[in-house]
């Protein structure tokens, strides 16, 4: 998978990190951005990141890719995410 890649309900770009958060909440079949993902569970971007974090931190399959995301260099969203969050923990 090349990163970033387009929301396909926004055309935001989705970085490795948004793509398992898409995952860990069952979007297999299209990912979306963080954004479109608070709307659609009816959150802001830090309550919805806050929820599905733990879960990714508890499972080596999405941690193994989270880690792969290293310095906030990059996100290709730096001032529309959460930035301070992803790279704070």
């Amino acid at each position: 998978m090349n990163f970033p890649f387009p929301c396909p309900k926004c055309n935001q770009d989705i970085c490795r990190r948004t793509y398992n958060i898409s995952l860990a909440l069952g979007y297999v079949e299209e990912q979306y951005c963080l954004n479109c993902l608070s709307q659609l569970h009816n959150q802001d971007m830090e309550s919805l990141f806050d929820f599905v974090y733990g879960y990714i931190q508890s499972r080596d399959c999405f941690k193994k890719e989270w880690v792969k995301m290293k310095t906030h260099n990059e996100c290709p969203l730096p001032n529309t995410c959460v930035i301070n969050k992803c790279f704070s923990k």
